[in-house]
């Protein structure tokens, strides 16, 4: 397959952060990023600590997706540190969930908007024309979640999955315009990688009453994968891509009804000790 070339926006924790262990440790040149270079640089050597590292490097640079001008420049820090980019994978984003729509703040509003929609178009922007212009092409992801890929209406996430649910139409109408133009040189997907337990979910959990924290973990325990599961199992798929509109989807219908079935039958799920959580409901 050959190395590859890969940046990955909203790096320096959680999903994004796994996605860059896994492709390093298949040998692929990951650029990493995230809002400040502190952060940046913490995940860099958290990287070259932690990660049995292939025949690929990583590297990075601090980048708000909202800005145009900072996305357009990272682009141009991965092409003349590395040469072409072949995958971009729009991971970042933000969230406030598990609250109503009155109780969430103007400004929590106003950053999930800049970052899940406004992030999302400003990445395909630079990275469809910088792969259009490119000999060998590329591919681009973007990331859905909170309901967005099917339209389900999730409580307490109001403004989160309106957000991801735009996503969704602002993927498929790219999609449809480069089926229009039989143009598979750049191909655009979409990944849907479930409810991962990461550093910002915990924060949320956390964040919340005692009561509510409680039935929420309940929920997690099912519903919830952890990082190291899902990444290498997304970025295997990303990687193998072929299609136009290719949708990458953690958690399916199939492994609801099979947890499901396998809760009937008395095989619980332990995905909380590890993280310590379930002791703060008693705090």
């Amino acid at each position: 397959m050959g190395s590859k070339v890969v940046v990955i926006t909203g790096s320096t924790q959680g999903l994004g952060f796994g996605y860059a262990q896994a492709f390093l440790q298949r040998g692929h040149h990951v650029v990493v990023s995230g809002r400040t270079q502190s952060g940046v640089d913490a995940a860099i050597d958290r990287l070259e600590a932690d990660v049995v590292v292939g025949a690929g490097a990583a590297i990075g640079q601090a980048c708000e997706v909202s800005d145009l001008a900072q996305v357009q420049a990272l682009w141009g820090f991965a092409v003349r540190s590395f040469g072409p980019v072949d995958i971009w994978l729009h991971n970042a984003g933000y969230a406030r969930t598990g609250v109503s729509f009155a109780a969430t703040t103007p400004e929590e509003i106003a950053a999930m908007v800049r970052s899940n929609v406004i992030g999302s178009m400003n990445s395909a922007q630079v990275a469809v024309a910088g792969m259009s212009a490119q000999p060998q092409g590329g591919k681009l992801f973007l990331t859905l979640g909170g309901g967005g890929a099917t339209g389900r209406v999730v409580p307490g996430m109001a403004v989160y999955s309106t957000t991801k649910r735009a996503v969704k139409y602002f993927a498929d109408s790219l999609v449809k315009e480069r089926r229009k133009a039989k143009d598979d040189r750049v191909l655009v997907g979409t990944i849907s990688p479930g409810v991962n337990i990461t550093e910002g979910l915990l924060r949320e959990m956390r964040a919340l009453p005692d009561a509510e924290r409680a039935k929420a973990l309940r929920q997690l325990e099912f519903i919830g994968e952890h990082v190291s599961t899902t990444t290498p199992w997304i970025v295997e798929r990303i990687l193998a891509a072929t299609r136009q509109g290719e949708d990458i989807t953690w958690l399916t219908n199939g492994k609801l009804l099979g947890r499901g079935l396998g809760m009937m039958l008395g095989r619980k799920r332990d995905m909380l000790s590890r993280y310590r959580i379930a002791e703060d409901t008693s705090a």
